[in-house]
């Protein structure tokens, strides 16, 4: 609760938080209203610098988030003691320890690799001046971040040198939280092209709850399209320097255009999870032209296997038919309904088998209608010998032998009904097993098996069905089921978690794990004036706002809807007091919240 409470105080001005701020650090103690690792105001941390002791300066200052300007003011209001807790020394780091040429205090520091590697070793060294740390401060910004983190510093020293994978990612995951870097410093600078490539990858997160994805793709898709686009050559040239082009990527994009025309498109397995997420980047009509000409593991690799499948690439799949890409869909755990219905209607015997072993992305009752063999303006065919030494080979454990009975293929329903439950069989369900074989087969397979299992159906249906076969006509059969179907049994209700994100934030009220607003927020799906608006119990919603702002350079901006809020708030100290006491247990919105405080205060 207090990053929220701080989140939305740093929106007043430097006048109303003179007033403000006091009060409440009165109230809950200083130490509540200077949280770690969120961003701060001006005005705010003025504020701590004017009322706060030494020793909650120095922890005021731990703050990885503060910008060069803040960090001077609490140094000049706490002196040597703030210098020494904000910049602990580490001699045995990389740029730890001062440099053998480094000068003395005063000396001066100028902006190349050497020059801040030697600033930011002077301000670790113990016994440096609070006026010279100031100096330095304001000299050299990007010194706030990197003179407080322990190992190497080169991706913000030296941003056009190589980097490693590893260093590259310790390196910009810090950067990145205290927004002294931006995905598009990554994207520009970065080098080798390889390691550009997998930090933008791991900032994105495509798997995760908590994702830059939207931030970053809208960073890469105009550079890519523009210079790769659909070429087959372009890409193809790509994927094969990519492993070892020392320049930015930009620069490989550049190179790859010159190459044109048509080329099948290989990708060394290195390199394999860097490509396929660029090729991400491209809708689904650019990706329909590509995929035909991508090796096997290639067009595999843009479906990730542990979320849901990218709804272009998706789409891109079942348009251009690739087989690998197809098979790799329909194996996928969240293939879901729609997907896994629409390759069931193409009609392939080997995607029928993939989605029918897919215990976890496919459905019972779509397995049941492979089972059956019926798809939409397609004649009814026997069953594909794989298919039916697949259902005749099931362990118990897994069978479904009522759906299996259903299925019209006579030796997988002789082999299924003895082993039915009858009571999971409804009444058109037994008129269905008779039905399914008269269709599938004919006339005297289906009698042949009524005969051999007559114990098993109802006595209505079984005299029915043996009047029928004896007449060859089938219509007292469908006659006695279209008088027994009830319809289709009750859909369920639509999962939570598949239900639009506004809607969701609007009906019902947020729990404990909310990431998937922040998900919401951090896609473009939800704006941050609706979480204000909308969401509640008002704990849960500051601390998704707390969450979403972590990522400050993605889409989600919550600070004009924290803005607007303080405002509704007002400068009144009480006010801020009220919404302070209430937070914890107010079941409501912000903006409720905001009114009752106002109201309250006068």
């Amino acid at each position: 609760m207090d990053r929220g409470l701080v989140l939305v105080l740093r929106e007043l001005s430097e006048a109303d938080a003179a007033g403000v701020f006091p009060r409440l650090a009165g109230l809950r103690g200083i130490d509540a209203m200077m949280p770690n690792e969120v961003c701060l105001s001006d005005a705010v941390v003025a504020e701590i610098a004017r009322i706060g002791s030494g020793a909650e300066l120095v922890r005021a200052a731990a703050n990885p988030r503060l910008t060069a300007r803040q960090l001077c003011l609490l140094i000049e209001a706490g002196g040597d003691a703030v210098v020494a807790g904000a910049f602990p020394p580490d001699v045995e780091s990389p740029g730890g320890g001062a440099p053998a040429d480094a000068g003395g205090e005063g000396s001066a520091v100028d902006g190349s690799a050497g020059g801040l590697d030697r600033g930011r070793a002077e301000l670790r060294r113990p016994g440096t001046s609070a006026g010279r740390a100031v100096e330095l401060l304001r000299a050299h910004p990007v010194l706030a971040h990197t003179a407080r983190q322990a190992g190497s510093v080169s991706l913000l020293h030296s941003p056009d040198a190589p980097v490693t994978r590893t260093e590259a990612l310790d390196q910009a995951r810090s950067a990145l939280r205290a927004g002294v870097s931006a995905p598009r410093e990554i994207l520009l600078r970065m080098r080798p092209a390889r390691v550009a490539a997998q930090v933008l990858a791991v900032v994105a997160r495509e798997h995760a709850y908590v994702t830059g994805e939207m931030a970053v793709h809208e960073l890469l898709r105009p550079m890519i399209v523009e210079t790769l686009g659909t070429s087959s050559a372009a890409w193809a040239h790509l994927s094969r320097a990519l492993g070892r082009f020392a320049g930015t990527l930009p620069e490989l994009f550049a190179e790859s255009t010159a190459h044109t025309g048509e080329a099948a498109i290989r990708v060394p397995a290195a390199v394999r999870p860097s490509v396929g997420f660029l090729l991400r980047r491209l809708d689904e009509d650019e990706l329909t032209a590509v995929i035909p000409h991508l090796d096997d593991a290639t067009a595999v690799a843009l479906l990730p296997g542990n979320v849901p499948p990218l709804t272009h690439v998706a789409e891109a799949a079942l348009r251009c038919g690739h087989p690998a890409l197809l098979a790799a869909l329909a194996e996928h755990q969240h293939v879901g309904r729609q997907y896994a219905t629409r390759l069931r209607d193409l009609g392939e015997d080997s995607l029928d088998l993939l989605l029918v072993n897919n215990d976890s992305g496919v459905t019972a009752e779509l397995r049941r209608e492979i089972y059956t063999g019926r798809r939409p303006g397609r004649p009814l065919v026997p069953m594909h010998p794989d298919l039916r030494t697949r259902l005749l080979e099931t362990p118990a454990y897994s069978a479904e032998y009522e759906a299996m009975a259903r299925s019209g293929d006579p030796a997988v329903v002789d082999f299924a009904l003895p082993r039915c439950e009858a009571r999971k069989l409804r009444r058109i369900d037994w008129i269905d097993v008779v039905l399914n074989l008269w269709e599938r087969a004919d006339p005297r397979v289906a009698r042949d098996v009524l005969t051999r299992h007559r114990d098993l159906f109802p006595d209505r249906i079984r005299t029915t069905a043996e009047a029928a076969l004896a007449a060859e006509d089938p219509a007292p059969l469908r006659e006695l089921r279209a008088k027994w179907d009830r319809g289709p049994r009750t859909e369920p209700p639509v999962p939570e978690h598949r239900r639009p994100p506004g809607e969701r934030l609007r009906d019902s009220p947020l729990e404990q794990w909310h990431s998937w607003l922040v998900t919401a927020a951090a896609d473009g799906d939800i704006d941050c004036e609706e979480v204000v608006r909308h969401a509640r119990p008002v704990r849960f919603a500051l601390a998704a706002l707390t969450s979403i702002d972590t990522n400050h350079w993605s889409k989600a901006a919550p600070r004009p809807a924290l803005a607007r809020l303080a405002k509704r708030i007002g400068p009144n100290p009480e006010a801020w007091v009220v919404f302070t006491t209430l937070t914890p247990d107010f079941e409501g919105t912000l903006d409720e919240l905001a009114d009752v405080c106002a109201a309250a205060a006068g």
